[in-house]
């Protein structure tokens, strides 16, 4: 069965750490008021090494208390810093410098530090009584040695069973993969925000067709009054027709795993 006789929404909030907290805290306020729950929180482990999660009890109690309300917890990379040797080509300069500002985490990692990243991650996520399924991988940039990494974790109640990329879900361990682009803002200046907002309107009417839309918030969004009223309309047009889910309710309804449990 599908969570809904409708097709399903999975709203993500990325970035989420210590740092980032009051400006999630406010993305989390308007969802609830918009109905949007539950959601989908992309927890970065020692964001850009300000310090691990588990040294702030406050922020730990936060997560807990949303948990405590059907959200869901994601491991977002590990430092969410790019950190790999600088990319040799034009492309992978633009891909991992300019579009993502250096944040691609695992876009060049190899297999056995994206293993041991990945591991760290999902051990202090369980030291804190979060059990993880699902990784999203910073920039949402999976390079080789990432997916050779993830194959290695999969499989049982504690493996890793779903990872997503800007464009869709894939199934772990056999990487079924499911089309769906994600709606996103960029905020950087104000042609990039109006020229994100028809790129939205563009994906929207495409991944509205399909058995799931995606809708990814950012901390920045929250200082921006324009991009949050237009979430807040893609959030009320979404809801029209689809039932909110995290990732993992979703693809536990699509029959991907056999575990729901957040």
């Amino acid at each position: 069965m599908r969570c809904a006789e409708r097709a399903s929404v999975c709203i993500s909030v990325h970035d989420v750490a210590p740092a980032t907290w009051p400006r999630c805290a406010r993305l989390l306020a308007m969802l609830d008021e918009c109905g949007a729950g539950p959601v989908t929180l992309l927890v970065v482990p020692d964001f850009h090494h300000g310090g691990r999660i588990d040294l702030y009890p406050w922020f730990v109690r936060a997560i807990d208390e949303r948990r405590a309300r059907g959200d869901e917890i994601a491991l977002h990379g590990y430092y969410h810093e790019d950190e790999a040797p600088p990319p040799r080509g034009p492309l992978g300069w633009v891909e991992r410098r300019v579009l993502t500002q250096g944040e691609g985490e695992f876009a060049a990692l190899g297999a056995e530090e994206a293993l041991a990243r990945l591991r760290r991650g999902a051990a202090l996520m369980a030291s804190l009584g979060w059990s993880v399924r699902g990784f999203v991988p910073p920039a949402w940039l999976l390079g080789r040695g990432a997916r050779i990494a993830l194959s290695r974790l999969t499989g049982g109640r504690d493996g890793f069973a779903y990872a997503t990329t800007r464009s869709g879900v894939y199934r772990l361990p056999d990487w079924r993969y499911t089309f769906s682009p994600s709606l996103v803002c960029t905020v950087r200046s104000a042609w990039r925000r109006s020229l994100s907002q028809s790129l939205n309107a563009a994906t929207f009417s495409v991944a509205s067709r399909g058995p799931l839309l995606r809708l990814s918030l950012h901390p920045v969004d929250a200082e921006h009054p324009d991009v949050m009223a237009r979430w807040r309309g893609w959030i009320a047009r979404a809801l029209e027709h689809h039932a909110p889910a995290t990732k993992l309710q979703w693809i536990t309804a699509e029959g991907w795993v056999a575990s729901a449990a957040s």
